[in-house]
C-alpha cells in the first residue's frame, strides 16, 4: 500500500473512532514528536485523540497530503470540532472538561509522517502559533494547571 494511503487510513480510523485499527497502523516504536517536551507514544497520542472524538463528535483533522516520497509523508492539518460533550481528561494534571458547546478551527499545522515496512514510525509536527494540545484547550476557554503535563 502507498504510504499516502496508509497515512489517509490512519487519520480516517481516528476520526471514526476506530483505535484498535487506528494502532494498527503504527509500528511498536511510533513516536511522535515536535510539539511536546518529551516524545509522545501511541497510547498517548491516541489517547489524546479518544478524548477529543468523546468531546467533539463532529472532530476532523481536514487533512490534506502534499508530497509522498522517499517514505515521507508532508500534509497540513487543521483540526475542527464542536465540544458539544463532556470530554475526558486530554493530558494528566487536567480535569474532565464540561460541555462548553464552544467550534474549535485551529490554525493549518505542518505534520511529516517517516514511514518503514507499511507502518508509521514517527509523526513530526511542526509548532504554529495557536496550534498544538494548549490552542485546542484556549479555545475552549480551558487554562492548563501548572502541574499538567
Amino acid at each position: 500500500m502507498e504510504n499516502a494511503k496508509i497515512v489517509e487510513n490512519f487519520f480516517q480510523a481516528i476520526e471514526k473512532n476506530d483505535f484498535s485499527k487506528a494502532e494498527s497502523y503504527l509500528s511498536k516504536d511510533f513516536k511522535v514528536t515536535g510539539v511536546a517536551p518529551d516524545p509522545l507514544g501511541a497510547k498517548e497520542f491516541l489517547g489524546l485523540h479518544k478524548a477529543f472524538g468523546i468531546g467533539m463528535p463532529d472532530f476532523r483533522f481536514n487533512y490534506k497530503i502534499e508530497k509522498d516520497e522517499n517514505n515521507i509523508v508532508d500534509m497540513n492539518v487543521q483540526l475542527t470540532g464542536t465540544q458539544t460533550r463532556k470530554m475526558p481528561s486530554p493530558i494528566p494534571g487536567l480535569d474532565e472538561i464540561p460541555a462548553t458547546n464552544k467550534f474549535v478551527k485551529m490554525p493549518k499545522e505542518p505534520i511529516q509522517i517517516s514511514l518503514k515496512d507499511n507502518k508509521i514510525t514517527v509523526l513530526y509536527l511542526e509548532k504554529v502559533p495557536g496550534g498544538g494540545l494548549p490552542g485546542v484547550l484556549k479555545q475552549l476557554g480551558i487554562t492548563v494547571p501548572a502541574e499538567a503535563h
